[in-house]
Parts: C-alpha cells; sequence; structure tokens
C-alpha cells in the first residue's frame, strides 16, 4: 500500500494471493489512526467494519468476568492484527482491544476483504492458513509462560516473550511497558506477589526497573532460571 508494506510479517502472506486489482481496492479504502495508550480499539461484542492492523506500538486483548475483573488473553505488536474473526463470520469481537503504548494503527475497509473471500479461493485458503498459524502462534505462547509452573517461572517466561516480540528500546528497556496488574492478570496472580517477584529478579541481578519499564540484564541468566526452576 501507498504507506504501508502490507508484506510485512507472516500475518499478512495472504495478501500475496490477491490479484492487484484486489490490492488497489483495498488500498483505496486503507486509512490511518494515531491513538495514545489507553484508548480502547473496539470493545467486546463490538460488531467490526475494519481489519486493524498494527503499524507501530502495542495493544492488549482483553475480557471482563462477572466480578468486572480484567484477563489478558494476548498481546499484539508491529504487524499483527485485529478483528479478523469479526469481518469474516460476521459476528461481534471476542475481546476488548486497548492499546498499551501510543500505537499506529492500518485501518482496512471490510467490505473489499470480503468480496475477495467470495471471488478469490486462493486468498480464502490463504486466510484460513493464517488462522491456523494464529493458533499455532498461540499454543506456543502458552506453552511459554502460561504452563503449570510456578508463577515465578511464568514470570521470568513471559519477560523474555516481552523481550523477544516487542524488542528494546536503545538503553535497553522492554519496548512496552505493562502495568504490575496487567502482568498479574496474565498470570493469574495478584498486583503484590508480582511487585515482589519482581524486587527478587532485580535483588538476583536479572533485570532492572524503572517505574513500568523493565529491562533484563541478563538474557542467558534468566533462560538458565527458567530451565532450572
Amino acid at each position: 500500500m501507498s504507506n504501508y508494506n502490507v508484506y510485512v510479517g507472516k500475518q499478512f502472506n495472504f495478501f500475496k494471493s490477491l490479484s492487484s486489482n484486489e490490492l488497489a481496492l483495498i488500498e483505496k479504502t486503507t486509512s490511518f489512526l494515531k491513538i495514545v495508550k489507553g484508548d480502547i480499539v473496539f470493545l467486546e461484542n463490538e460488531l467490526l467494519q475494519k481489519l486493524y492492523c498494527i503499524k507501530e506500538g502495542a495493544c492488549k486483548f482483553s475480557l471482563i468476568d462477572d466480578s468486572g475483573k480484567e484477563h489478558i488473553t494476548k498481546l499484539l505488536g508491529k504487524g499483527d492484527l485485529m478483528g479478523r474473526r469479526s469481518i469474516i463470520t460476521n459476528k461481534g469481537a471476542l475481546v476488548t482491544a486497548t492499546a498499551i503504548k501510543d500505537t499506529t494503527l492500518c485501518l482496512l475497509d471490510k467490505t473489499p476483504i470480503i468480496k475477495s473471500l467470495r471471488e478469490n479461493n486462493a486468498f480464502c485458503q490463504d486466510i484460513l492458513k493464517g488462522f491456523i498459524g494464529d493458533m499455532e502462534d498461540e499454543t506456543e505462547k502458552i506453552a511459554y509462560f502460561q504452563n503449570h509452573a510456578t508463577v515465578k517461572v511464568r514470570l521470568a517466561g513471559l519477560l523474555m516473550y516481552l523481550n523477544d516480540k516487542f524488542g528494546t528500546e536503545k538503553e535497553g528497556w522492554i519496548n512496552v511497558s505493562l502495568k504490575r496488574r496487567d502482568i498479574a492478570g496474565i498470570l493469574g496472580t495478584t498486583s503484590e506477589y508480582i511487585i515482589s517477584l519482581l524486587a527478587s529478579f532485580k535483588g538476583k541481578n536479572l533485570l532492572s526497573l524503572k517505574r513500568d519499564k523493565i529491562k533484563i540484564i541478563s538474557e542467558k541468566e534468566l533462560r538458565k532460571f527458567i530451565k532450572t526452576c
């Protein structure tokens, strides 16, 4: 597309099966949106008319249970797509999407995508492969920090996941900041326990802390900690 390379990242592989005319139509209806940390992209049960791609920044998927507690189900970064299931099935979103840092979104209109799904069999097959790929990624993520290990080991796994997925700033801080309650929500524990564990990791010189920012001091030692605990 004119201002964004749609072939960046494996989630855009399905665009390669579109014709030049189909791509031109999608480009014609594409727009960009800048949002700030904390802004909601879409709400749970909202019927979406756009496919959202993260050009820069990061977002989270979350659910609210009957008691009003938030549960974070997924973290998304540059190149990740949001809303694909809703626009294809014409059903409401399963989650709420929220920016966890200042974010630029690429918004692709639903209409030309659905038209290509109906008329382009190769595109349809590639979309299905994309869903399968997402499931495989989720399985890998769950094995990384949502298995049956202790919360301490899963926290270490989550920190490595964040470091690998989002990268780091020039000074080494992980390129996305999560509040302690967000980390607790992902790992199914309390904010107080996460604060205690992070302090323990800092005491072992595994990482540095600055407000919500985290810097891994030694990836090797942290990975070794995950394997040996």
